[in-house]
Formats: C-alpha cells, structure tokens, sequence
C-alpha cells in the first residue's frame, strides 16, 4: 500500500518546472538540447546544407535547370466490411450455429433423410391397397360361407388369405 502511494511523489520528481509565460527569464540548462542523444549527426547536416548553398551560388546562369518535384499521392480508401451483410448474414470469425455445427460433425451418409417422401408415398399407397384387397377377401369368402349354408351352389372364391 506505501509502494503504490508514494509511487506519484516518485514521479514527480524529474519532472521540469513548467514553461514560462509571456518573456519570463528561462534558465539555459532547460534549453539545452544534447545533440548526441538524438540520433542524427549534426556534422552531415552542416555538409548538406553547405552543398546545397554552393549549388544555389553556382546556378545563376540560366542554362542549369534543378527541379525539385514533391509527389502527393491519395490514400487508397481502406473498406473493413466490404461485401459483409450485417443485417441478414452471418458474422464472419464468429462461432457455427447449432444446424451449421450439426451439418458440419454428422457424416454425408446419415445426413440424408431416411426414407425420402416419395418412397414413404409408395409404401403408404401399397399399404392401403394390400389392406383393400384383404378385405375384398374376406367378403368374398364371408358371401361364400353364407351362400353355401343356404345350399346354394357356389364355386369357392379364388382369394386366399
């Protein structure tokens, strides 16, 4: 707890006074600047700046042209979401839903439908024509039977159970 409160009053103290105001004396030493710590070599400037005069000096006849030419170009227009539908789509980098999870986990084969509807339709339709000649069947022999007790004579029916 002492570290942390007396962690300001540490830095404060190399912390400069604050600039002056308004033609207030400056001490020199908050002036000076160490040209060695900037990374850059003052003597190389001096030379450059001397070549450059010299070539201002010695261009004063009209047959020595120098251009100096600054290119500006415009910044390509960056768009992050280009193409992206945020109001019907899915957002992209995020997680699968349920269905997409489920697509992607369960193999082809048993992703397909077990019986698809047309087959279910056929085996529906042979179903109730299995039950309606069943029971066509049954009445003929039920009519035989009836028949044959009151002494008629009948040939037997041709169904078979």
């Amino acid at each position: 707890m002492l570290v942390a409160v007396s962690m300001p009053a540490w830095a404060q103290q190399g912390v400069q006074a604050p600039a002056p105001i308004d033609g207030e004396a400056v001490a020199p030493a908050a002036t000076a600047i160490d040209a060695t710590k900037l990374g850059v070599s003052l003597s190389r400037i001096q030379k450059n700046l001397r070549i450059a005069e010299a070539r201002e000096q010695a261009s004063h006849d009209g047959l020595r042209l120098e251009f100096n030419i600054q290119v500006f170009g415009k910044a390509p227009k960056i768009e992050v979401l280009n193409g992206i539908d945020l109001v019907n789509g899915a957002v992209p980098g995020t997680a699968p839903s349920h269905s997409q999870y489920i697509e992607f986990v369960t193999p082809q084969i048993y992703r397909s439908p077990t019986m698809p509807v047309s087959a279910f339709a056929a085996l529906a339709a042979q179903w109730l024509w299995n039950q309606s000649k069943k029971t066509q069947c049954e009445e003929e022999i039920a009519n035989y039977r009836a028949l044959v007790m009151q002494g008629v004579n009948v040939s037997a029916p041709r169904c078979t159970q």
